[in-house]
């Protein structure tokens, strides 16, 4: 039988128009799971918020400087040996903040929190002027053009309300008519000027377990404005900033026990402008924010990672970048090359398939082949002997024509009879059934069988009908 050609489903642009749309659908669905957050530029008081109460430009400014900067959106995620910026919501969930806080302080990391100052709206239009006569005669017929994405503007202030989180911690909020405080100034002789002089956040006392705050930066009149809590920790650069003498100890003397060499910095900015956005824009403010994150990391540290889901951006983790880190990462590799190998598989196999001639041709001899291999490899081919004697029997007994449903001694007698007449000299079938049946060896049974065989054919063709 000749192979035959199987028309192909589909000819070879159609083929390669579905693996195209395929690939595309696949990388559209990628985009999607990357993309799926919020987005991180809502002009919220965060390290990616590019508002004036943002942190944007502080992240910029330590990616500038060489620290490699990342931002975290998973909720509950602590962190591990790293610089993290926490700048919660004023009504923040406390309990989250507090377990994530603990555990740094614990051994994990140092900490910087920022408590939050500023209420802010997003801006609809965008306050910089149009540049000369065109741009205003084009803002008279169309209107001023639109904010960037993320302006916002402030229109109040408030306290943060985190009762149940470091309660020893008095906080106080200046107003418009507050007196002025004079700009701020660290210990290290570094000093500049405050977006907003009157309305100034500033705090002061001790942790819960009674470590006291050491000033790193405060107003000219005295607030503080930033600082770190000498809990019998080590922390040689924040206290170099802050002009404190390592020999002398700073913190409650019942804390200095064997923990204190794990323990990580706890850092409290109460004033925002310090750090964000519209403080930066000072050249003396972001100097003094640089040493002030430098010191905070330690020495070793330099990867900062902003946390964003204190401040309302908290997700599950990028499905998209999980794939490509450890130990996923694997995984994702043998997929990428499996799906290469089946790409390069399909194209080489590409065209019809062929029937090709079947490998076992239909037949009686075929099967009987078949079946003899199957005995012979189950060692049951003894098993054949006896049914093959009783089929040759009852074929002589329709070749000559004898009685059926005679006892097996008087049929082989008959059978004998007519084969004395026949074909003298043979071995007479009843002595041959018996020993085709008695025996068990292969060669034996084949060589009988094949002695029965040839008195089956000599009394079928030659033999008399009926019963002598």
């Amino acid at each position: 039988m000749k192979g035959a050609d199987n028309p192909a489903a589909f000819g070879a642009r159609g083929t390669l128009a579905i693996i195209a749309i395929g690939f595309v659908s696949f990388l559209a669905l990628l985009f999607w799971i990357g993309t799926g957050e919020a987005p991180a530029n809502n002009g919220g008081a965060h390290g990616q918020g590019k508002g004036i109460a943002g942190y944007a430009a502080l992240a910029a400014l330590l990616t500038a400087d060489g620290h490699q900067v990342g931002f975290n959106r998973v909720p509950k995620h602590t962190g591990g040996d790293e610089l993290v910026v926490l700048t919660p919501l004023p009504y923040a969930e406390i309990k989250d903040l507090a377990s994530a806080v603990q555990a740094r302080r614990n051994g994990l990391g140092p900490t910087i929190i920022v408590t939050p100052k500023w209420e802010t709206i997003p801006l609809d239009k965008d306050p910089r002027q149009p540049r000369g006569s065109s741009g205003k005669a084009w803002a008279g017929v169309f209107g001023a053009p639109a904010a960037p994405s993320g302006w916002t503007t402030i229109v109040g202030a408030d306290l943060p309300q985190w009762k149940g989180f470091l309660d020893k911690i008095g906080v106080a909020l200046g107003t418009k008519t507050s007196p002025p405080a004079h700009g701020w100034h660290s210990a290290d002789g570094a000093s500049g000027p405050l977006p907003d002089d009157r309305v100034v956040l500033s705090g002061g006392g001790s942790d819960d377990a009674g470590a006291p705050l050491v000033p790193l930066v405060r107003s000219g009149d005295g607030r503080i404005l930033a600082g770190y809590f000498a809990d019998g920790g080590s922390y040689p650069e924040l206290e170099r900033m802050a002009g404190v003498d390592p020999a002398r100890p700073t913190g409650d003397p019942s804390t200095n026990d064997d923990t204190t060499a794990y323990r990580k910095p706890l850092v409290m900015v109460f004033e925002p402008d310090l750090l964000n956005n519209r403080g930066l824009a000072d050249k003396a403010t972001a100097l003094m924010a640089q040493r002030l994150i430098t010191a905070s990391a330690g020495h070793g540290v330099q990867r900062v990672v902003f946390d964003l889901s204190l401040a309302g951006l908290g997700a599950s983790r990028n499905l998209l970048t999980l794939a490509f880190e450890p130990p996923f990462l694997a995984a994702t590799i043998c997929l990428i090359l499996a799906m290469a190998v089946a790409i390069w598989r399909g194209f080489n196999r590409f065209g019809p398939a062929r029937v090709g001639d079947p490998s076992l041709p239909a037949g009686k001899a075929v099967l009987v082949a078949g079946g003899a291999a199957l005995l012979l490899r189950a060692r049951r081919h003894h098993l054949i002997a006896a049914p093959y004697v009783d089929a040759a029997r009852e074929r002589l007994i329709v070749a000559l024509g004898l009685p059926r449903r005679r006892p097996t001694a008087e049929t082989d007698s008959a059978i004998a009879r007519i084969q004395h007449a026949v074909a003298p000299g043979t071995t007479p079938f009843g002595e041959v059934a018996a020993r085709l049946a008695a025996a068990r060896k292969a060669p034996a049974i084949a060589t009988l069988a094949a002695e029965l065989h040839s008195i089956e054919q000599a009394l079928g063709h030659d033999g008399r009908k009926g019963e002598p």
